[in-house]
């Protein structure tokens, strides 16, 4: 059970983190270079692959929680805060890409539709998506150091 609740926890992160980066390194330059109705679109698209990824990934982080053994052992090891931490990039992450895909995609679906301007959306989604990347890259390695830590 511990291993399939690990890779579901580990396929739903891929899912989400190796989306955005696949949209921010290969859909965004395309969109910069006129192709912003089919980015628009792709990024609606993958709205429930993405929110189906993060449910996974937070249930699943949850359940792993539980499976650290004693908490006090677990705060001993100094994982506790590393885990913290991990918590709170985490709902930064959630929060920056909900704010990415029901804000600022909306707005340029909504520019692409009445032929405005899509440049601000889209440089907005950019750093959005440089952010949470980067937070991801955070969380993995806090993810691999707690699981180091408590072993």
């Amino acid at each position: 059970m511990r291993l399939a609740i690990l890779y579901l926890h580990l396929l739903g992160g891929i899912v989400w983190i190796g989306g955005l980066a696949y949209q921010a390194h290969v859909l965004l330059p395309a969109a910069s270079r006129g192709e912003v109705a089919s980015f628009a679109a792709a990024a609606r698209r993958a709205r429930p692959a993405t929110w189906t990824a993060i449910s996974l990934v937070v249930l699943t982080g949850f359940y792993n929680v539980t499976q650290l053994g004693d908490l006090q052992r677990v705060l001993e090891t100094g994982a506790g805060l590393m885990l913290a931490g991990k918590f709170i990039l985490v709902i930064l992450a959630v929060a920056l890409t909900s704010q990415r895909d029901f804000a600022h995609v909306t707005l340029l679906s909504a520019a692409v539709t009445s032929g405005g301007d899509p440049s601000k959306p889209l440089r907005a989604i950019a750093r959005l998506d440089r952010v949470v990347l980067l937070l991801a890259l955070v969380v993995i390695y806090l993810g691999l150091a707690v699981s180091r830590s408590s072993l």
